[in-house]
């Protein structure tokens, strides 16, 4: 750390991403990937667009903009496109908070939110969910921004549209929806965004597209609010090939339909065999699991051990992650591998 550094970041400041190892014979469970390459379109849609990179991408991220809205059923204005989810968060603090603001999540949850709380001199506020629900503490505190993963990350859990809507019901200010695993769920809030003119929904491009190398995220919500996520947003914010790609992958509704089946399949698998082992398994609808071993193990030592076989899985400190194991759901060879690891391991 240089002595240049805001002092209110400290010397510990930053999100932690999951290991991304370098070689061969990886079976990365940690990140929540693709479990299958993108569609075949994808790489001749790149390739196609790369002969225009001597020109600036469309500033809003057209095409992929109104391929969107025809999609979801929306006008363009409805739409903004982003270099990954993540921006789409970095730009309602942007445009939605100022210093001091409260910011409220539940918890657990996403652990970028407190990052990007301490980058915009906020307060971070983080109510502990009731049984996988929000608590009426979460909808009632006063705050001009509020988050929920839905399903959530670390743990897997989906609320219900309606019971979301619910539970939502008198929140202040913008509430953003991430959605990023939802294309696993049962069903999405994006066709009750138009009931809320204080909604967000994000989605990805990461995860059921295969496309977490290009980072294309985007948001639905009223036009107002969107404009005022325009107002904030980088310049160019999603390069060429990243909005190409994504159009492509977005047509390629056989291929979308491929990976999120292959997910649940495997889902279901590692699921069933977790809990034959004696481990505690989390209901999931997303493309991972969250388990606790059982026999009294640690989550630290069996993560350690499967790496040391050259299989990554992701831990979280915090008092109520740090007796669970998160596991990225793979296809059929992944499963096996990983559930004859910790067979051996238990033997």
């Amino acid at each position: 750390m240089s002595r240049f550094r805001r002092p209110s970041l400290g010397p510990d400041f930053g999100y932690t991403p999951g290991e991304q190892p370098t070689g061969v014979d990886w079976l990365k469970l940690n990140t929540n990937e693709s479990p299958l390459p993108p569609s075949p379109t994808v790489a001749r849609a790149i390739a196609a667009a790369a002969e225009d990179l001597r020109l600036y991408p469309h500033p809003f991220g057209e095409p992929l903009r109104s391929a969107l809205a025809a999609h979801h059923g929306v006008e363009p204005a409805a739409i903004f496109v982003a270099n990954g989810g993540d921006q789409v968060l970095d730009c309602c603090y942007r445009a939605f908070v100022e210093p001091g603001d409260a910011v409220v999540h539940p918890t657990p949850t996403y652990s970028l939110f407190p990052v990007l709380s301490r980058m915009f001199a906020v307060s971070d506020v983080a109510v502990p969910l009731q049984n996988g629900a929000l608590s009426p503490d979460f909808t009632t505190r006063p705050a001009p921004l509020r988050f929920v993963v839905n399903p959530n990350s670390p743990t897997g859990h989906w609320i219900p549209p309606e019971s979301l809507e619910r539970q939502l019901a008198g929140a202040s200010g913008v509430v953003v929806i991430d959605e990023a695993y939802v294309d696993f769920a049962p069903a999405s809030c994006a066709p009750h965004v138009g009931r809320h003119d204080n909604w967000v929904v994000l989605r990805s491009f990461s995860k059921a597209h295969a496309l977490a190398g290009l980072r294309v995220g985007y948001a639905l919500g009223s036009a107002a609010v969107i404009e005022d996520l325009e107002a904030v947003k980088d310049s160019y914010p999603v390069d060429r090939c990243a909005v190409a790609g994504a159009v492509a992958a977005l047509e390629d509704e056989e291929h979308h339909r491929l990976i999120v089946e292959t997910v649940r399949a495997q889902r279901d698998r590692l699921t069933a065999g977790l809990r034959e082992l004696g481990w505690t398994v989390q209901p999931s609808q997303a493309n991972f699991v969250y388990a606790r071993p059982g026999s009294g193990r640690a989550a630290t030592d069996v993560a350690r051990r499967l790496r040391a076989q050259r299989i990554l899985v992701r831990c979280f400190d915090g008092p109520q992650t740090h007796d669970h194991v998160r596991i990225t759901v793979g296809d059929a060879a992944a499963t096996d591998r990983v559930l004859a690891a910790l067979t051996d391991m238990q033997a």
